[in-house]
């Protein structure tokens, strides 16, 4: 407000430093001179109308900037808020990485660039049996580990997603199926050394069984889960804590199905 008032006194005294030196030259050229009376008029108009002008004058034009000023501050708050609402819904709130459908439909979109890849079912050994002794938060915990571990071993590598309850997918485009086994191997050690201190003062030791697919060329979510899946199960029933690779034959088979 103070700027307004110290703009709207420097207009004045422009206009009555005009008015003076126009009243002046005017009597000048009659033949006339400049007495109090005169100069009393020239400063006196001004001060009427220039200031209270220029008041107002100002005084909008700073309440446009300040009305613009929350608008665009306005405007960055909704930009992000957009921002965090796109991101939640792309990712699992509880582990950080993407959920089911976002991982599904990236999935899909990597496999038709034709460029195959390697898919990792990962699934936390007896999960149930950890919300039943030490509870849900345990769990919840738990599930987070894994994730850790998960981000740890592929770092920002591929796509990571929770597809299920306890349940993990990681797709690696473009990747061999040794190299899949390989980085299964030290996740699976990984998740092997977490030690979760539970609430109850105990200790929780967490396991994940991994299944893979492969293909060479196209790749899609539904065909490399149903392989994976089934690799997944066959590390369950030789009792958990491990990886279950398909063998090259069937792996083949399976790309033809894909395709």
């Amino acid at each position: 407000m103070k700027l307004v008032v110290l703009k709207a006194v420097i207009a004045t005294l422009l206009s009555i430093i005009a008015s003076l030196a126009i009243c002046w030259i005017a009597i000048h050229l009659t033949g006339g001179s400049m007495n109090w009376f005169a100069a009393l008029l020239s400063a006196l108009c001004p001060l009427l109308i220039a200031f209270p002008a220029s008041m107002y004058t100002f005084y909008q034009n700073h309440r446009i900037a300040l009305a613009h000023q929350e608008l665009e501050a306005t405007h960055r708050e909704l930009a992000g808020v957009y921002r965090k609402l796109a991101a939640a819904a792309r990712i699992d709130e509880m582990t950080g990485l993407l959920n089911r459908s976002t991982f599904i439909a990236e999935l899909n979109q990597a496999g038709q660039r034709g460029a195959g890849g390697v898919l990792l079912v990962i699934d936390a050994d007896d999960f149930k049996g950890i919300n039943d002794t030490h509870g849900h938060l345990t769990g919840d915990r738990a599930l987070a580990a894994i994730a850790d571990v998960i981000r740890d071993v592929f770092c920002g590598e591929g796509l990571a997603g929770r597809i299920g309850g306890e349940e993990f997918g990681v797709f690696l485009e473009a990747t061999t199926l040794s190299k899949g086994e390989a980085l299964a191997e030290r996740l699976r050690r990984g998740v092997e050394r977490i030690e979760l201190h539970t609430e109850r003062n105990g200790l929780a030791r967490l396991s994940v069984s991994i299944g893979i697919a492969f293909v060479e060329e196209a790749a899609d979510f539904s065909s490399l889960m149903a392989t994976a899946d089934e690799q997944l199960y066959v590390a369950k029933r030789r009792g958990r804590n491990q990886v279950s690779v398909p063998e090259m034959q069937s792996a083949t088979v399976q790309l033809r199905t894909a395709s």
